[in-house]
């Protein structure tokens, strides 16, 4: 049955040990127990999530100093505590050096002592893997926004290219028309226009060629009241002038 309780695992050679500290913190924690260190191992390598490994340090076999070494292999992340009767320098030396425990306990010892300590380790357990995630997500937004910022300065730089060209291509109208608007050599006869090489050419080829303009012909209305209007008028005058002149032959 899953629990939202902490995993302590507990190894001792003594199943006496074992009851009690079961007994001992079974309502705040989910206990596991192992009577030697290649079945802590065992544990440890099928749960992965165990958050404190409690172990003797004298014990047949593999020594308490030792498994805590290998556990911090199996699971990096799990606190470590060891206990003993003894309070010989060097085993403490060792399981600080060697198993880099979170602390020592003295056997024997008091359940509140116990309770205060082994909830202690669950919660710098949890504080470390909280730690790890918000890391981890820090470590993830941060490569979402270096690609962000890589897509934007991309786009920026399309941008900029673009703005070049726009700006490239208004000099070259701004010095069309700056050239449109210096003085222009005209014919006061055949009204062609003097080029930059001194040749004549029509008013129309050279608008075309320094401006892409195109002119149509059409008639303004000054023109139109001058000169087509009087066309008919001109027209029939011209045509009854000459019927005259005919009779006057015959």
């Amino acid at each position: 049955m899953e629990t939202n309780l902490s995993k302590v695992l507990y190894v001792d050679d003594e199943e006496i040990n074992l009851i009690n500290f079961k007994e001992a913190l079974c309502d705040s924690f989910e206990i596991l127990t192992a009577l030697s260190g290649e079945e802590a191992l065992e544990m440890l390598a099928m749960e992965p999530d165990i958050a404190l490994v409690v172990s003797d340090q004298r014990m047949p076999g593999m020594k308490g100093i030792d498994l805590l070494s290998r556990a911090r292999e199996l699971a990096p992340h799990a606190e470590r505590i060891i206990i003993t009767g003894y309070t010989d320098p060097a085993d403490i030396i060792a399981a600080i050096n060697e198993g880099h425990v979170y602390r020592y306990i003295l056997k024997p010892w008091s359940e509140d002592d116990l309770l205060i300590t082994v909830t202690l380790a669950t919660e710098r357990y949890h504080l470390k893997q909280h730690n790890r995630e918000l890391m981890e997500k820090l470590n993830r937004n941060n490569l979402e926004l270096k690609d962000r910022v890589r897509e934007r300065t991309a786009e920026l730089a399309m941008i900029n290219q673009t703005l070049i060209a726009k700006v490239e291509e208004l000099e070259k109208t701004k010095y069309e028309l700056k050239t449109l608007q210096g003085l222009l050599a005209i014919c006061s006869y055949c009204k062609k226009i003097r080029d930059t090489n001194d040749t004549w050419i029509p008013l129309e080829e050279y608008l075309h060629k320094h401006s892409d303009v195109l002119l149509t012909h059409g008639i303004c209305h000054e023109c139109y009241e001058r000169v087509i209007k009087e066309i008919p008028d001109q027209v029939a005058q011209f045509l009854g002038k000459g019927l005259t002149e005919i009779k006057s032959e015959t």
